[in-house]
């Protein structure tokens, strides 16, 4: 099973991770090259650089024939915050501002995801980035029409972040985890909440649950979409009959519609 780890040439935090990577894991030439640089190879995963931003990236898992990728990323916000991140790709509205197609998500692999999470924490602890927040965070942007499970592992939230050699690490081991070492655990979909999905990251943290694609409250906001929740539960990696909410970060109406369609779909629901 190969592996497909995206480092973008134009995103810091990403040749910073793939930097740690090929230092801390042993990675290697493997004799191709893709965007003017080698593709490197580590047993079955392989790292690979783009010349575009990885938000664009839509034909990775044809060109590499991987059956999972990963994308090392920035993160970024107005707030400046430091933050260690872990979240699918989609767009959960009718609107594409970063890559993708409007109202389409990627496959979530929550598994892959919670492994990741819980070596961030580690790592947080390990690298003392005490000043950081460990969370998962809401599907959003782009690439959506890959064929293959896919998530983000970032570095956030502004530029003194995305070039530290720590939080550089930290992210590498995330994503070593992530994929060399998925945790068997019920996959789930979250509902509600803000961006960083406080209540999602904290169960699958501490329970037997993994959370892979998370829409925040403000998705329903935009407009309430039947359809994209029952894509969400499809495109989850090994099936997913669970539903995770927030209960009190879903407006009232919001809240009974999304049960609706959930009891429609034979969903078992967790308040959270």
């Amino acid at each position: 099973m190969t592996i497909l780890i995206i480092a973008s040439l134009i995103d810091p935090a990403s040749v910073n991770i793939a930097d740690k990577l090929i230092k801390e894991f042993g990675f290697e030439e493997s004799g191709r090259t893709f965007s003017g640089k080698p593709v490197y190879k580590k047993n079955d995963l392989l790292l690979a650089y783009l010349d575009v931003d990885d938000v664009y990236a839509e034909d990775v898992d044809k060109i590499f024939q991987a059956e999972e990728v990963i994308f090392a990323s920035r993160h970024q916000s107005e707030s400046g915050e430091p933050t260690l991140t872990v979240h699918v790709p989609g767009n959960v509205v009718n609107k594409a501002d970063f890559g993708g197609r409007p109202g389409s998500l990627a496959w979530a692999h929550p598994q892959r995801m919670k492994a990741a999470l819980i070596a961030l924490r580690q790592a947080k602890d390990e690298f003392g980035l005490t000043e950081y927040s460990v969370s998962l965070e809401v599907t959003h942007h782009g690439p959506t029409e890959l064929t293959i499970p896919a998530m983000f592992i970032e570095i956030g939230s502004s530029e003194s972040q995305w070039t530290e050699e720590k939080a550089g690490y930290a992210v590498a081991k995330a994503i070593w985890a992530g994929s060399t070492k998925p945790i068997d655990s019920q996959g789930c979909v979250g509902f509600g909440g803000g961006h960083y999905a406080t209540k999602h990251t904290k169960i699958t943290l501490e329970e037997d649950i993994a959370v892979g694609h998370i829409f925040s409250k403000y998705a329903f906001i935009e407009g309430f979409e039947p359809r994209l929740i029952e894509t969400s539960f499809r495109k989850t990696y090994g099936g997913c009959k669970l539903a995770a909410i927030d209960w009190k970060g879903v407006r009232g109406d919001s809240r009974r519609r999304l049960i609706e369609v959930l009891t429609d779909l034979n969903i078992d629901i967790s308040r959270c």
